[in-house]
């Protein structure tokens, strides 16, 4: 009879930080390949598309940085784990991408004052099409890994990845415009194709980094949790645990930092027995209830002598 191999468990931390290297690579080079053509070129939409791969290029050394954090236990020092750096990160990835926009946009509007130069079409054009490949392979990637391992930080670079492969395409169609401009007696509009496009969709660009940076906002904030998480976890703990039946208990559940805290309050009564051990059992109960409902958790309990 053939022997089955038993199956290997994969860890979710270390193919979230294999994910990630691989798309810095890629940030890397192109960012090199952008800087090298911002210096060859004029081009307004080139310069913002370089400063996103050197921002991007720093941003995701400081992603892996983070990733790696995710797997380290509770501490004095951070109590609550150290998930709550992630809505942190992805909170200045937003903010980078929403200045970037921001100061294409200025130095768009400056290009129109005085006067955009005329384009070039050739190297453009070689530019725009090898960078929409290598952007649209990592924007598939990387969205792909996102679903499978359900991380808000791959989540954030396929966002990245595919702002730029929308870049991209606006740059082919933009130049596309200037080209036919160009070759049709309207050298004077051509050049101000560029900086034009440029404009629109650094404010295009803006709109869903502005609705994620508002979410992690939400996230780092503390509120209650909805009435249908609540009702969940203290009627199971109300099943499963005798104690909470017998004693006077109250629960607070709130999300903190994109964590999920429960503090449990134990009202002992003088004419029942409780001791520590019983405690302590049931507190592990509640902990292993928590842990199936949200990943990233506190739980903390006090107990009081009922006069």
């Amino acid at each position: 009879m053939k022997k089955e191999l038993p199956l290997k468990k994969i860890d979710p931390y270390q193919s979230e930080r294999t994910c990630l290297i691989i798309s810095l690579i890629f940030v890397l080079l192109l960012m090199v390949w952008g800087l090298v053509f911002s210096e060859l070129t004029t081009s307004n939409i080139i310069e913002v598309d370089a400063a996103a791969y050197v921002i991007s290029g720093i941003i995701s050394l400081v992603t892996i940085f983070v990733s790696r954090l995710q797997e380290k236990p509770k501490s004095d020092d951070y109590p609550l784990g150290y998930s709550g750096f992630i809505p942190i990160l992805n909170l200045i990835r937003n903010l980078m991408i929403i200045e970037i926009c921001i100061n294409a946009i200025g130095g768009s509007i400056g290009s129109l004052v005085k006067g955009p130069p005329p384009p070039e079409h050739n190297i453009l054009f070689l530019y725009a099409s090898v960078t929409l490949v290598f952007n649209l392979a990592c924007a598939i990637y990387t969205h792909k890994a996102a679903v499978r391992l359900n991380s808000s930080l791959l989540k954030t670079d396929a966002l990245e990845w595919k702002l730029d492969t929308i870049s991209n395409i606006s740059i082919l169609i933009a130049f596309g415009i200037a080209f036919v401009l160009d070759n049709t007696g309207n050298v004077k509009y051509a050049a101000y194709v560029d900086p034009v496009v440029c404009i629109f969709f650094s404010m295009y660009m803006c709109i869903t980094p502005a609705k994620l940076f508002l979410e992690n906002m939400q996230i780092l904030s503390v509120g209650s949790v909805d009435k249908e998480t609540y009702k969940y976890l203290v009627d199971k703990f109300k099943a499963e645990i005798p104690m909470f039946a017998t004693h006077s208990t109250y629960f607070t559940i709130f999300h903190v930092a994109g964590i999920l805290w429960v503090n449990i309050e134990i009202f002992k009564h003088k004419d029942i027995d409780l001791s520590l051990e019983t405690i302590y059992e049931s507190t592990q109960k509640c902990q292993a209830i928590i842990n199936k409902t949200h990943p990233h958790n506190k739980l903390s309990y006090t107990y009081h002598l009922d006069a």
